[in-house]
């Protein structure tokens, strides 16, 4: 009877055990494949933070114009930018680069033109501020102050009080656009070199386009402008505003 007992009690036991092991590894499987599940619903939402991330890169390169643009546009308005342009941003064609930016700018960007035919120094921006510009691209007039005699201090001398006036006075950010070079004319070349080492120089604390150096230095530059008449060529308006959006605009 004891041995009975004995063999009873042994076979419970190992039950017992068979038991425990059998509910403990559907404990293990089920919580592994609990694991894999939530993996798996990671990984399916990551491509949508990865496309997130796209759709959020900025137009501009200049952080503070990009936040001006965020501003203006969140609620479906438009970010206004006002061109102070020259006779000598208009093609044989009567486009002129204002032309040119528009079709390339984007669809909440309103870009606008004003034209100074003067020299620098009897200008002033007060037909721009009357487009009411959250940005303002100033022509930086070298070649209306070269044919009009302006010594080169007196041109940069205009140029700052403008500068500081829409800044200051305004608080319009402003961006100075170099001009091209005139063709075989090396007194020009020391001038325009003059003003680009000043607005250039970061201690002034301009925004600066130069974009001399973007054009031919030989007679092929007359593929970009009719030396004659002084105009543009289509090809020299979109370089113009290539120069513009390059410098403005990621890619």
């Amino acid at each position: 009877m004891k041995n009975l007992l004995f063999w009873l009690y042994v076979v419970i036991a190992l039950a017992l055990i068979a038991f425990g092991y059998i509910y403990w590894q559907q404990k293990v499987t089920d919580s592994a494949a609990a694991n894999n599940v939530s993996t798996q619903s990671v990984s399916k939402k990551a491509p949508k933070k990865q496309a997130a991330a796209k759709s959020a890169g900025s137009l501009f390169k200049d952080d503070a114009f990009q936040q001006l643009y965020n501003k203006k546009t969140k609620d479906g308005g438009k970010m206004t930018i006002t061109l102070v342009a020259t006779p000598y941003q208009t093609s044989e064609h009567n486009t002129s680069v204002k032309d040119d930016l528009e079709k390339a700018a984007d669809k909440q960007l309103a870009i606008n033109a004003v034209e100074v035919s003067g020299a620098s120094t009897a200008a002033s921006l007060a037909a721009a501020y009357e487009k009411k510009p959250d940005l303002i691209l100033l022509d930086a007039l070298t070649i209306n102050d070269y044919y009009e005699n302006i010594p080169v201090n007196a041109h940069l001398a205009a140029l700052e009080t403008m500068y500081n006036d829409a800044v200051e006075q305004h608080d319009i950010p402003v961006v100075i656009i170099g001009t091209r070079p005139i063709y075989n004319d090396p007194a020009f070349a020391d001038y325009q070199q003059a003003e680009a080492d000043y607005l250039s120089n970061k201690g002034n604390n301009f925004n600066y386009v130069s974009q001399a150096g973007e054009w031919p230095t030989d007679d092929s530059i007359t593929d970009d402008y009719n030396t004659a008449s002084a105009l543009l060529t289509s090809r020299g308006i979109k370089r113009w505003s290539t120069a513009i959006t390059d410098h403005l605009f990621n890619k």
